[in-house]
């Protein structure tokens, strides 16, 4: 087979609405989607280029501290946020590294399913504990989850250039 008759695969981003409706027919099916996470929104615990795991999800199954993908009703993007709060009416999601915004109240309809896996560089990334998710998504709805990570962020550096300075005496 020579180069030129051989198919030419590209590689392209896909827009929201196409990565959607991919996501949404394949969840349908009972199918499972991974896709690589743009965006730092929900750092530490996903970070950009991650890949994302996603399965179906029953409505009654969701649980506060759950990462849920949905699209998001006034600009249709789709976004991979935790839950912080849940009503009979929907979810109130947020990124976990956003300070005071959230989604607003996303109803199950736009709820396309849940990040059950997370891998980096080809390695599964913990997704923690189910109290644990939910200590987050309180800490998060509360909008204390990004200043103590800062904190813990600028502690680790000092104690870093603290030992490097002592290494190089």
């Amino acid at each position: 087979m020579t180069s030129d008759s051989m198919l030419k695969i590209s590689k392209r981003a896909l827009d929201a609405d196409e990565l959607a409706e991919m996501i949404r027919l394949a969840i349908k099916a009972g199918h499972s989607v991974s896709f690589n996470a743009p965006g730092g929104s929900m750092l530490p615990f996903i970070h950009s280029d991650d890949k994302i795991c996603v399965s179906p999800v029953a409505e009654l199954s969701i649980r506060v501290g759950d990462i849920l993908i949905f699209v998001r009703p006034p600009d249709n993007q789709v976004i991979a946020h935790r839950v912080v709060k849940r009503s009979p009416d929907g979810f109130l999601c947020k990124g976990d590294n956003v300070t005071f915004l959230n989604d607003g109240w996303i109803s199950y309809e736009s709820v396309l399913g849940r990040v059950d896996r997370v891998q980096r560089t080809g390695k599964d990334v913990r997704m923690g504990v189910k109290l644990g998710n939910r200590l987050i998504a309180w800490l998060s709805g509360k909008n204390l989850l990004v200043p103590i990570f800062n904190s813990f962020r600028r502690v680790k550096r000092g104690i870093n250039r603290l030992f490097s300075r002592k290494s190089e005496k």
